[in-house]
């Protein structure tokens, strides 16, 4: 079970901020995100389980997450659920937790959608098959033993509030109808005095509580007191303190739609401060282990009238907020991103490592030799090309919408670049007429590759290996290999989800073929003859057209040659490794090129993020003393090399920047030890990583949303934008702007209507 680093930041004992050793450590970071080691959301999937590839759960299931949050919402917004409404809640509940009804445990449905399973075993407690007798022993407790998966003991290892707040799960909602139907069930808070008194006499002793030597304490089958005075709180009770904090956030939600950044931010503090204040009480509330503990507190705040209030404010705020936070839109391309709430603690994360890394590169040497004046204009023939798909299987929706990337992109690199270059749309024969208009009314090229003579091919028997494309109801073909078959001396292609922010003309001054690489640690493969490589990512590649070279390239990928190929093998049947694959064979692979005044030096002799020992000080894969020397050694390469050598091309032209990438950047290698002993900021720091292992040159030039989630045209609303999603929607207003045609992406903020 994944288990959180902290719900809360505490403040540290005072110490004197010098600019001496631990200096960047003493200082806080400039937001709060994510603080897990297991992002508990889940780095693939978001918290509501929308996107699409989230409807398995174990092998051999087909769980409907989504059909089942939906039938939860219903119920638990319903102030009187009908028996119809209660029937299809059991029902939607029994699916989702028959596995640990039968098996009794299954972690997996934590990792795949915890929220999801978290809400379908709270509801058991008010399915049909619970009886109010079986309903309340649950609860009593009075064997004194506790599961760590128990729905109340894994409220406290879920997100924090505010999270769970901004999630398309009723969770507050299902809380509080849970509490009222104990009410109704006969529980009340004059019980809990008896009933932890009867935990204490089955247990074994070791109960921890300030009213333990109380004999008179449960002499009765009724006790008395409430929660918070059989704590030993008198009039300033930390619930009640709670439930007033939880009003105030509800008030500014009502009273300040939360469309901005400011209102959310108070509408946190609030909230996070009201969570200290309950789980505050954890160590005074009777238990004789952490997970009694835990129930208990639940139980407590169930049965009492300012627990419970704090449960129904939360799930009024939760629905207030929503109605400002979910995009929809006939042009909204939000998609499995419409609950814009889910994003917001990425988005602080994202936030952080920004931050130190732009820290990193202000004290960092520039690994780059001092740049000169640009050189002239080149004469060759040169242009800029993206790939985009419009076969017939692919909706006109969807081509609309990445002609629209594509144009924004090809508007960052006009606004940014020293030369002005033809920018080449590589498309389909079968693009719709009226966006071919409009890629032309922008000043685009178009260039038709033949689709059925690029389709990905493997031998018989290997069907299963073009999975990836059949679940997408997609053609498996290779369109991008056609950049080899246009007729320039040199071509820089990329994808469509990228945006220029500097000037990157260099590139063109490449004489050999380049593709950007994995920057990520785990971004390493091996050749055919066992050596390590730096694994290539086909985000970004430059290209000298070689119409021998494509037939061959076509023909080797074709042929199923690479089928059990350890690339194929490890990371898929997809192009990017099928490319890969071809590349280890087809010259040597050299390192990260490098550049100065706008031309190419050669490239490093040293590989980039090549695999070292873990250190003691930093669980990183850092160069030593004599290996980042070589990183700045340059090996002379021509065009006359072209077919001997291919170099890799750093992390400034394709620098990950979605949250999944960086998430794994920042935790990847790190031990339980260290994530104990470890800040934030030291883990942010991390980011030096992607410097010292020759990976990153210089400030990214070009950024990169890999990936089917977290798009920044997915990050709609500003508080869920980080400057790098701002990028690439200032640039898309810039190119809306200068348009002679239209622009369609658009999305409203209005409540789900489910």
């Amino acid at each position: 079970m994944r288990r959180a680093l902290a719900l809360s930041v505490g403040c540290a004992a005072h110490r004197e901020v010098s600019l001496g050793e631990g200096f960047m450590e003493s200082l806080p970071m400039p937001h709060q995100g994510v603080r897990r080691d297991s992002y508990y959301s889940s780095i693939s999937y978001p918290l509501s389980c929308e996107d699409p590839g989230i409807k398995g759960g174990l092998e051999g299931e087909d769980l409907p997450w989504a059909e089942a949050r939906r039938v939860f919402r219903r119920f638990a917004a319903s102030d009187n659920p009908s028996s119809e409404e209660r029937s299809e809640m059991s029902d939607a509940a029994w699916r989702l937790s028959y596995c640990w009804c039968n098996c009794g445990s299954c972690p997996e449905l934590f990792h795949v959608c915890p929220l999801g399973a978290m809400a379908a075993l709270n509801l058991m407690q008010l399915s049909s098959a619970m009886s109010s007798a079986a309903r309340v022993g649950s609860f009593i407790n009075s064997v004194s033993e506790c599961s760590h998966v128990d729905p109340y003991v894994m409220i406290v290892k879920l997100p924090p509030w505010n999270e769970l707040l901004y999630a398309s799960w009723p969770i507050f909602g299902i809380m509080y109808r849970v509490a009222l139907q104990l009410q109704v069930d006969g529980l009340q808070e004059e019980h809990l005095d008896a009933i932890w008194v009867e935990q204490l006499l089955r247990g074994n002793g070791s109960i921890s509580w300030p009213r333990k030597r109380n004999r008179s304490l449960g002499s009765r089958r009724e006790g008395k007191g409430s929660f918070c005075e059989l704590l030993g709180f008198g009039a300033q009770c930390p619930v009640d303190i709670a439930a007033q904090l939880v009003g105030q956030a509800l008030a500014i939600a009502r009273t300040d739609p939360p469309r901005g950044r400011e209102p959310l931010d108070a509408i946190e503090a609030l909230v996070r401060r009201a969570q200290s204040w309950v789980y505050g009480l954890l160590p005074r509330v009777p238990g004789v282990t952490e997970c009694m503990q835990s129930q208990n507190l639940h139980l407590g705040l169930s049965l009492s009238r300012a627990g419970r209030k704090i449960f129904r404010s939360l799930a009024q705020l939760q629905t207030v907020l929503e109605a400002s936070l979910h995009a929809t839109g006939p042009h909204c391309p939000a998609g499995g991103a419409r609950w814009q709430g889910e994003w917001l603690f990425e988005t602080d994360f994202l936030k952080d490592f920004q931050a130190e890394l732009g820290t990193t590169l202000a004290l960092a040497p520039n690994l780059s030799p001092a740049a000169t004046a640009w050189p002239q204009v080149r004469e060759a023939r040169e242009a800029w090309v993206c790939t985009l798909f419009a076969g017939p299987e692919i909706s006109w929706e969807q081509v609309a919408l990445h002609a629209e990337l594509v144009r924004t992109l090809a508007y960052s690199i006009r606004r940014h670049s020293q030369q002005q270059r033809p920018f080449v749309v590589l498309t389909e024969v079968s693009i719709p007429e009226d966006i071919r208009l409009e890629l032309l009314a922008d000043g685009l090229l178009l260039e038709y590759f033949h689709a059925p003579s690029l389709r990905m091919q493997v031998p018989a028997g290997y069907e299963w290996k073009l999975s990836w494309f059949k679940g997408r109801k997609l053609r498996p073909t290779m369109g991008q290999l056609a950049v080899w078959n246009l007729s320039y001396d040199t071509v820089v292609m990329l994808d469509d989800d990228m945006i220029m922010v500097q000037a990157a003309d260099e590139l063109f001054t490449t004489p050999v073929f380049a593709m950007s690489h994995d920057p990520m640690p785990s971004g390493h493969a091996k050749d055919t003859a066992g050596h390590q490589i730096t694994r290539l990512n086909n985000a970004v590649r430059v290209v000298q057209p070689n119409k021998q070279l494509f037939r061959k390239m076509v023909a080797k990928l074709q042929s199923g040659a690479y089928k059990d190929h350890a690339l194929i093998s490890y990371w898929g049947y997809d192009l990017q490794s099928l490319e890969d694959a071809f590349w280890s064979e087809q010259s040597r692979r050299s390192g990260v090129a490098r550049y100065a005044g706008g031309q190419f030096l050669g490239c490093a002799k040293l590989r980039a993020g090549v695999s070292r020992a873990k250190r003691t000080e930093l669980a990183d894969t850092l160069p030593d003393a004599e290996e980042a020397k070589s990183l700045n050694e340059v090996e002379t390469i021509r065009a006359s090399d072209n077919e001997n050598v291919h170099c890799v091309l750093p992390a400034d032209y394709n620098f990950f920047v979605d949250f999944k990438s960086v998430f794994t950047l920042i935790f990847h290698g790190v031990g339980e030890s260290e994530l104990k002993a470890w800040s934030m900021r030291r883990l942010m720091r991390r980011a030096t990583m992607l410097l010292r292992s020759g990976s990153l040159v210089d400030a990214p030039k070009i950024l990169h949303w890999p990936g089917g989630l977290r798009k920044p045209w997915q990050r709609v609303h500003p508080r869920t934008q980080t400057d790098w999603d701002r990028a690439w929607w200032d640039a898309h207003h810039g190119m809306c702007q200068e348009s002679a045609t239209k622009c369609r992406i658009a999305c409203e903020f209005e409540p789900p209507v489910e």
